[in-house]
C-alpha cells in the first residue's frame, strides 16, 4: 500500500507540474487555427498522462480522447457542484477541460486541426452534491467551445453524468471522440 501512495503523491506532483507548463502547441495556418484566435484561446501541448493510460488513441479516422480535467491558468478547478461551486463556475471548469481535449485533438492531428471532420460524442462527469442536478448545464462549457470552433460539426451525442467524487477533488472531467479525415 505505501508503494501505491509514493506513485499517487508521486502522479499528483507531476501532474501539478506539467500543469504549469506554458509549452504551446506548434500552430498551423489552418482554419481552425484562426477561429480560435479570433475566440483568443491558446492550446497548450497535450500533457503526459499521470497514470496507466494513453492520452489518446487513433483507431481508422476515430480518435478517442482520455478525460481532460478542468486545468485553467490558475491550476485545477477543484471542488463540488452544489455545495462549494456554482453551475457557472463548472461551466467555465468544463470548457477547461474542452480546451485541454484540444491539446490532445491537435496531437492526434499532428498538428492540423483542420483535419477534424465532427465531435462525435463528449461524455463529463461532474463532481456533485447528491441533490444538484444541472450537470447537463454545466458540460454545456465542453460542448458550446466545441460548437464555437466547428459550428454544427461541433455538437455531439453526449452525456453529462453526476457523480460524488472525481480524481485529486476536481470538480469535473471530460472525454470526447472525433472523426477526422
Amino acid at each position: 500500500m505505501k508503494r501505491r501512495s509514493f506513485f499517487n503523491a508521486a502522479a499528483i506532483t507531476v501532474l501539478g507540474a506539467s500543469l504549469l507548463s506554458n509549452k504551446a502547441v506548434s500552430q498551423s495556418t489552418g482554419k481552425v487555427d484562426a477561429r480560435l484566435k479570433e475566440l483568443n484561446i491558446d492550446v497548450k501541448a497535450a500533457e503526459a498522462p499521470v497514470a496507466a493510460y494513453v492520452g489518446w488513441r487513433k483507431v481508422g479516422n476515430m480518435v478517442y480522447i482520455a478525460g481532460q480535467v478542468p486545468a485553467g491558468p490558475d491550476g485545477l478547478v477543484l471542488g463540488k457542484l452544489g455545495e462549494n461551486m456554482t453551475t457557472d463556475e463548472g461551466y467555465a471548469a468544463a470548457r477547461y477541460c474542452g480546451i485541454n481535449l484540444l491539446g490532445q485533438l491537435k496531437s492526434a492531428c499532428g498538428g492540423d486541426l483542420d483535419l477534424v471532420k465532427q465531435c462525435v460524442q463528449i461524455q463529463g462527469l461532474v463532481n456533485s452534491s447528491d441533490d444538484y442536478t444541472e450537470q447537463h448545464l454545466v458540460i454545456n462549457g465542453t460542448s458550446e467551445l466545441f460548437q464555437d470552433i466547428w459550428g454544427e460539426p461541433g455538437l455531439a451525442a453526449r452525456a453529462a453524468i453526476g457523480t460524488n467524487s472525481l480524481p485529486l477533488g476536481i470538480c469535473c472531467e471530460v472525454l470526447a471522440v472525433f472523426e477526422v479525415a
